[in-house]
């Protein structure tokens, strides 16, 4: 198995959309016909200790965490979510403790958005094991799709990339001051933020025409949008709203901002193409959050990386893929 993008492809294939599926494997969400003038978009996450997050994690975080990434999935569909469906499965000599304090984490972040726990299931397991599923309202055919993504819109990105990856980086280092940035970098990996608002605000005021969670990194996610669409695109270093260094934690961590943005994940932040007149329209902040206009969509299948004297490069996709060797 080389890749996960391998297995969806053949999971495409042997489990076509049809009938009331209106959108099968392979986009951010499933979408059902639902009633009335309304669809379902359906999504499911796993979150495994070790993967996912660090043994020894908060369990406070970790129960926020394994909602906002599927809440993030319904966010970039420009759907409104409305259950959770929530499996659990735990060491067995996890603390009950543990357990209680997993959901008021995720109770928190499912208040927040009007989400309701409507079930579930509970295990045991050699490791923590978490898959939520949620199940989120769109009016009916205004789902979002990665697939619709056209040559000469332009590619924007909402709020700063490279945060999580950060926290990240300072959690596995260890011993480190906590910096205001550093702080916030560890607030963005351990308890992420769904644009659940923005993506509904996209939907009605800008015409978004593609759109996906950057949340395996925004090389891969780019490929995947671009793939689905059946374009390529142009991405422009220095455009993209990466976490500022200082010179100190590039050295402490042999990080690059670039790096991090363009390979990171767990952003939960929304990447999205716009038709030319609609994007002239589309205001610099919306639902609260920043909008950075990183590129274009071209013909053909290559994306390309613009640095600052106008050299292009290929941009390989280097984020988050489970069957990848690390």
């Amino acid at each position: 198995m080389r890749s996960e993008a391998e297995v969806i492809s053949y999971l495409r294939r042997r489990f076509p959309a049809g009938g009331s599926l209106r959108v099968g494997i392979g986009d951010d969400a499933a979408v059902l016909a639902g009633a009335g003038r309304r669809d379902w978009v359906v999504t499911t996450d796993l979150m495994i200790e070790g993967d996912h997050f660090l043994p020894g994690a908060p369990a406070r975080a970790v129960g926020w965490k394994a909602l906002a990434r599927s809440l993030s999935d319904v966010a970039a569909m420009g759907a409104h979510p409305r259950y959770a469906l929530v499996a659990l499965a735990v060491p067995r000599a996890t603390p009950s403790r543990w357990v209680r304090t997993f959901f008021a984490g995720m109770a928190v972040l499912a208040r927040r958005h009007g989400v309701k726990l409507a079930g579930g299931d509970l295990s045991s397991a050699p490791q923590i094991v978490v898959d939520v599923q949620v199940l989120g309202e769109v009016s009916q055919g205004r789902a979002v799709l990665r697939r619709g993504a056209s040559a000469g819109e332009l590619l924007f990105v909402s709020g700063t990339l490279g945060l999580s990856q950060l926290g990240l980086l300072a959690l596995r280092r260890g011993r480190v001051r906590r910096t205001p940035l550093l702080r916030r970098a560890l607030r963005a990996h351990r308890y992420p933020t769904a644009r659940l608002a923005l993506g509904e605000a996209l939907v009605r005021r800008a015409r978004v025409s593609a759109m996906i969670d950057v949340s395996d990194g925004l090389s891969t996610d780019l490929a995947h949008l671009c793939q689905a669409s059946g374009v390529g695109a142009r991405v422009l270093a220095e455009r993209i709203p990466a976490v500022e260094l200082p010179a100190d934690l590039v050295r402490r961590f042999r990080a690059n901002a670039l790096e991090l943005a363009l390979n990171g994940g767990e952003d939960y932040e929304l990447l999205f193409t716009v038709p030319n007149r609609q994007a002239a329209r589309l205001p610099k902040r919306l639902a609260g959050v920043k909008l950075t206009p990183i590129g274009e969509i071209t013909r053909g299948r290559r994306i390309t990386l613009v640095d600052s004297r106008g050299r292009e490069q290929p941009l390989q996709s280097r984020g988050w893929d489970p069957f990848r060797r690390r």
